[in-house]
């Protein structure tokens, strides 16, 4: 069993039976990028570890049990920056387990791994993204309204949005008008975008767990 509670990302495509294989093959891909990108958030070199199982599913580890929650947003913001048609549901579960040997999550076992799983399937059917961590900094059913408050904010970004998002996410992420220069368009355009997609209210969100006040630009 690992020392340190681990935080396990469970997931699927949403509308996965629309997408062609090319698409879903794709999907995954940026998925799967993403983990990997994410991976280096705790600067402890810990290795990406990303498994696709049952077509349109798959499983993660965040970098840690306080990242998880932007580590979902961050998913959520790599695929739908793909397009509009792009989204994903996801579970977390934080608690104790073990890790396989190998890079394949699948072999994994221990509660993270089965909370993860369970959330997941016991999703309700408005809902996109869950969070069951017991011994958290929140109390169960306000992670859970916090949790859902970021589900909604986050669903309605564009594709233009969500790629703005999925660098502000990154932790110490860059000034806005260096994330402009990176797309090509004015700080002010990248404030417009964050002001809508919800930026002040998922950095508090984010903030209540992982510290701090959330009043950064």
């Amino acid at each position: 069993m690992n020392p340190d509670p681990l935080a396990v990302l469970t997931g699927d495509l949403v509308g996965s039976s629309r997408l062609g294989g090319a698409s879903l093959d794709a999907a995954m891909a940026v998925l799967g990028e993403a983990a990997g990108a994410a991976a280096g958030w705790a600067g402890d070199g810990a290795p990406a570890r990303f498994t696709r199982f049952r077509g349109d599913g798959w499983q993660c580890l965040a970098p840690s049990p306080a990242l998880a929650l932007r580590m979902m947003l961050f998913l959520r913001a790599r695929l739908r920056a793909r397009g509009a048609e792009f989204d994903t549901r996801i579970a977390a579960g934080i608690g104790p387990g073990t890790l396989p040997a190998t890079g394949d999550l699948s072999a994994g076992a221990g509660p993270a791994f089965e909370t993860s799983g369970h959330g997941l399937d016991s999703l309700g059917r408005a809902a996109r993204l869950g969070m069951d961590w017991p011994d958290g900094p929140a109390a169960p059913a306000v992670l859970a309204a916090l949790v859902a408050l970021c589900d909604e904010v986050s669903r309605r970004w564009t594709p233009r949005q969500a790629r703005i998002f999925a660098a502000r996410l990154v932790p110490d992420a860059p000034p806005q008008a260096e994330i402009g220069a990176e797309f090509g368009i004015s700080q002010q355009m990248v404030a417009k975008h964050l002001r809508s997609g919800g930026d002040w209210a998922l950095r508090r969100a984010l903030a209540a767990l992982e510290g701090g006040t959330g009043d950064d630009e």
